[in-house]
């Protein structure tokens, strides 16, 4: 369902439940440099440039240079720690989104992958609609924990 979210467009889902909402953040230009340096993503990000997933669970970077309240940006992402650690690992996967700063998600031929800072584990989750599919689905079962 269409909506406005920090003036921006956006897509907005499970709004009657605040806790477990979802925005994504619409209006990315592929025509342009950013467009052009982020292409691996398209195919995740479609038309939109960063967001939220089932409450704050699952935070999508955002791929402009603009400020979202509670998201970073691409390029704030890919140079945390656990990240440069994940990419020490495997430096083929584009990290594009985190959850509670600790699993961190990116992409390699068609995989969702996943990096546990906590067990300084890397591992495949299969490919990545359905990868994705299933982790929405785990955090929703799971409830969103007390903020």
């Amino acid at each position: 369902m269409a909506c406005r979210k920090e003036d921006v467009n956006a897509r907005c889902w499970n709004r009657q439940r605040p806790d477990d909402d979802s925005v994504l953040y619409m209006g990315m230009n592929w025509n342009t440099r950013l467009g052009i340096r982020f292409a691996s993503l398209r195919g995740i990000y479609g038309d939109a440039f960063g967001g939220f997933l089932v409450g704050d669970c699952l935070k999508v970077a955002v791929l402009m240079p603009r400020k979202i309240y509670g998201l970073g940006r691409i390029d704030e992402l890919q140079m945390l720690p656990p990240v440069g650690r994940a990419l020490e690992m495997d430096s083929a996967i584009d990290f594009f989104m985190d959850s509670a700063n600790v699993w961190y998600y990116g992409h390699k031929t068609g995989e969702l992958w996943v990096f546990d800072s906590e067990t300084d584990e890397l591992d495949s989750l299969g490919p990545v609609e359905p990868a994705l599919d299933m982790l929405i689905e785990q955090w929703e079962a799971a409830g969103v924990p007390d903020k």
